[in-house]
């Protein structure tokens, strides 16, 4: 029996290390690192600019994605229907517009690397060296 549970921990420990971190990231000409509450921040529409005054979009991948999870559980502390009660009730007073979606980290990728007005977050295990990583 013990044998038994000593495996399931180890099973259980080893596929929380499997799991990778996700980062946020941003255009090469970005030249910043962002804090975790600045991400907060950005990414739940209370702030529009970076730290330098740099205006910037904020673009998520969409509801159900692993790597979104992983990003509201470590920046914003939001479950996916905490975040979708935040964002309705910020849109029907007029005071927030819903963040831009993308179905897959490529998508994602590709559009910021190709404007540095965007950033994003996907798998540290999937930044390409056409973006950068902005925060940790």
């Amino acid at each position: 029996m013990k044998k038994l549970l000593l495996l399931a921990s180890i099973i259980c420990f080893q596929s929380s290390l499997a799991q990778a971190e996700v980062v946020v990231i941003g255009h090469p000409s970005i030249a910043t690192t962002l804090s975790a509450s600045e991400v907060k921040n950005l990414f739940l529409g209370k702030r529009k600019t970076l730290p330098n005054g740099t205006d910037i979009e904020t673009i998520e991948l969409t509801s159900g994605n692993a790597a979104r999870e992983e990003f509201h559980d470590k920046y914003s502390k939001k479950t996916q229907a905490q975040l979708n009660a935040y964002w309705a009730r910020l849109v029907f007073t007029g005071n927030g517009k819903l963040p831009k979606e993308v179905s897959s980290s490529k998508e994602l990728i590709s559009m910021i690397a190709s404007n540095p007005g965007i950033i994003g977050y996907v798998e540290e295990s999937e930044v390409t060296p056409n973006v950068v990583i902005l925060a940790k």
